[in-house]
């Protein structure tokens, strides 16, 4: 099991770059890329995601231990930016739970790429109707946007 850290400092020497390229195309220091890859500091928000588009992985393959396959919840990444965009860290993190919980559908089997990118666009637009008509009907028009 790989820490963040390590898994940050393994897929930048595995992509060819310097810590000086990554932390110019991330926009942090060198010294703060420096700290997430020796586990001084964790990167959140803005630069986690940051850190994981120039990457190539998905914050869940970066943030769990466990998982040690660089294109694991590559899927998912689309769908759960455009929740995150449009409803926060925490639609995007209950969006995540649920893609996850459905993948166990998908283990094992043959399930061609196609499918399982139209499934997933399906649940994403669910939930984006879901959040809508909860926000017409519960929140007051004053705060409507």
């Amino acid at each position: 099991m790989k820490t963040i850290g390590e898994k940050i400092r393994d897929r930048r020497m595995d992509l060819g770059k310097t810590q000086d390229d990554l932390a110019a195309e991330v926009e942090v220091s060198r010294r703060t890329l420096s700290k997430y890859e020796t586990d001084a500091v964790t990167p959140r928000g803005l630069n986690m995601r940051r850190l994981c588009k120039v990457l190539g992985v998905s914050e869940a393959y970066l943030t769990n231990p466990e998982i040690e396959d660089v294109t694991y919840g590559l899927e998912e990444a689309p769908y759960l930016d455009s929740v995150r965009e449009a409803y926060g860290k925490k639609a995007a993190t209950d969006l995540e739970g649920l893609l996850q919980g459905v993948q166990a559908a998908f283990a094992g089997g043959d399930v061609p790429q196609a499918d399982k990118d139209k499934f997933f666009q399906a649940v994403t637009e669910a939930y984006f109707a879901t959040k809508e008509d909860a926000h017409e009907r519960f929140t007051p028009k004053k705060y409507r946007k």
